[in-house]
């Protein structure tokens, strides 16, 4: 039987073998794999809560008026110091008032100066220059609000005839049009007219003038002093409130649209800066490790693969804080934390105070402003910050 071969075992028999004894312990490592796996990245709560730092700013109107121009969009780019919007602060009707005022007091002075410009030609000339000067700003005045008031009305028009409800007819948006070109070619030929008058005014010779000591006179200049103060003040409030974002960033919300009435802090815009540069987290009771600067945290996403990585405590707050929002509730006020399987630490019920700790971004995460986080202790990060 020495020269007799060995009678070898089929492939078959071997792998049901195998199949019987090994495989099942092979399965169950496996499973017992996966679920550690699934439990550590899924199903254990977070020591802490976090949100990435949303760096937002609003875009306020100072002044009580009507928005005449927003300039952007939704989901525009905007760069910090953009004109963004203006708001005309004056009535028109108020203004024209103003302005009638001052028309008739300067033709009041006119009057009243006869007598005293029959003494001194120079005097004459210059003052009358004046008085011309100063009754063609106010026209100029009058008239650039009518065209800023056309304008709106023209660009109000254009919206709504753009509208697929087509609100507005043709015949009425190109009514509204020429006026606005006719109000503009008036409004630059005053413009010219003051430039040129204000030029001869520059030419002439003062000398005279100055001599001139008669107190009838220099009452006749306080006078004009005083309504040109008055007409700079009505220029200065018919010139619109120019607003300006205060951020780079995109425009997230248009809160206001243009031919609406505005008060006085009310909101414009909210601009949304596309960048940040820290975590803002929360440890919520119970508190079992007393958070320090300097510690090591584990950031973790809660979108995708739940990918993580490291980053470092840079400031504590020494109080309690009420947790934002966006880390306790949804949008219609259902609490997000709640139940021992979602809250850190284990306890119950919605969480709404703890203490707010300032985190660096790890970069290699990609994370948005505004993006939820959850993080936990690193091992061993106490002892790391005790060291420092």
């Amino acid at each position: 039987m020495k020269g007799v071969k060995p009678i070898p075992t089929p492939a078959r028999l071997r792998w049901r073998e195998f199949r019987i004894q090994a495989l099942p312990w092979v399965v169950y490592a496996a499973a017992v794999a996966a679920v550690a796996t699934i439990w550590v990245r899924y199903v254990v709560p977070p020591q802490m809560v976090g949100q990435v730092d949303l760096q937002q700013a609003q875009v306020l109107s100072t002044q009580a008026g009507r928005l005449v121009d927003v300039a952007v969009e939704p989901f525009q780019t905007v760069r910090a110091g953009e004109v963004v919007a203006r708001v005309i602060t004056t009535d028109p009707a108020v203004l024209e008032s103003t302005l009638a005022v001052i028309r008739a007091e300067v033709a009041l002075l006119r009057e009243q100066s006869d007598p005293v410009l029959t003494r001194e030609r120079a005097q004459v000339d210059f003052e009358r220059l004046r008085l011309d000067w100063l009754e063609q700003r106010v026209a100029l005045a009058a008239a650039r609000a009518r065209l800023a008031f056309a304008e709106a009305e023209a660009a109000r028009l254009e919206s709504l005839e753009e509208s697929p409800e087509g609100i507005v007819s043709r015949s009425e948006l190109e009514l509204a049009l020429s006026n606005r070109e006719a109000l503009a070619a008036e409004v630059r030929e005053m413009e010219a007219m003051v430039a040129r008058i204000e030029t001869s005014m520059k030419k002439f010779q003062r000398a005279d003038i100055e001599r001139a000591g008669d107190s009838n006179e220099a009452g006749l200049r306080a006078a004009l002093d005083l309504q040109e103060s008055r007409l700079r003040q009505a220029e200065a409030e018919l010139a619109p409130l120019v607003l300006r974002a205060p951020i780079d960033g995109v425009v997230s919300a248009v809160h206001r649209r243009s031919g609406e009435n505005v008060t006085a802090g009310d909101p414009i815009l909210t601009i949304t800066s596309p960048r940040s540069d820290r975590i803002v987290a929360y440890v919520v009771p119970p508190i079992r490790l007393e958070p320090r600067p300097g510690m090591e945290v584990e950031v973790i996403r809660r979108s995708g693969r739940r990918e993580s990585a490291r980053a470092r405590i840079t400031h504590v707050g020494q109080y309690m804080e009420m947790l934002p929002q966006s880390l306790t509730g949804n949008a219609v006020g259902e609490p997000i934390l709640v139940g021992r399987d979602r809250l850190p630490g284990g306890a119950t019920g919605p969480i709404t105070w703890g203490i707010p700790l300032e985190i660096t971004l790890p970069p290699e995460l990609g994370l948005r402003p505004g993006e939820l986080v959850d993080l936990r202790w690193v091992p061993g990060s106490l002892e790391v910050a005790s060291s420092q």
